[in-house]
């Protein structure tokens, strides 16, 4: 595993506008995610940018054909910016990938019991989180994984791990973001 320093601000996570704390990773460890096994450990998911934020939700909306413009302010998701620096595992540089055994093509092909096998490892090896490709922004036709990450990247923060918190900035009940248009490919 290839271990870079994540240091950018804000990051961005979606949430419900009914969750009261946004930054809480309790039903990550529930319910598992992406890098992390159901029941193992929490993992706080955050997007690089506005866009794969947009993106994340255009994602999950895609099969119900639904718009933002379609729901109510009470229904939309919010955006919640945060900071938080620390350590991660590079999955997204070639070299990175090399070094964690996913193909060049990553994400495409890769189940989440594929990619939460792999963040056990490294939650057990003491990494504080992992830098990805957006499956999203990938199910949605991005394929142009090249420039800063910041536009085509999450980060899955390993709580447990970290050596510093995140720390939330701000809540955004508005909809810009959503309205925003998707990262070209």
């Amino acid at each position: 595993m290839l271990q870079v320093p994540h240091e950018h601000v804000p990051l961005f996570r979606v949430v419900r506008a009914a969750w009261a704390e946004p930054l809480d990773s309790s039903y990550s460890r529930e319910r598992g995610g992406r890098w992390n096994p159901p029941g193992a450990f929490p993992a706080l998911y955050g997007c690089c940018s506005e866009r794969v934020a947009g993106a994340v939700v255009r994602d999950l909306w895609r099969t119900g054909a639904i718009e933002a413009e379609d729901l109510s302010p009470a229904a939309r998701p919010q955006l919640v910016e945060f900071r938080w620096a620390g350590t991660v595992v590079d999955a997204v540089s070639l070299a990175g990938l090399a070094a964690a055994g996913l193909t060049r093509g990553y994400p495409a092909g890769l189940e989440h019991r594929q990619t939460q096998a792999l963040g056990s490892v490294w939650h057990e090896a003491g990494a504080e989180g992992v830098v990805c490709r957006s499956a999203s922004l990938h199910r949605l036709g991005f394929r142009a994984w090249v420039g800063p990450h910041e536009g085509w990247g999450e980060v899955a923060v390993f709580v447990e791990n970290a050596t510093a918190a995140p720390e939330l900035l701000r809540r955004r009940a508005d909809a810009q973001w959503l309205l925003a248009a998707p990262a070209p490919s």
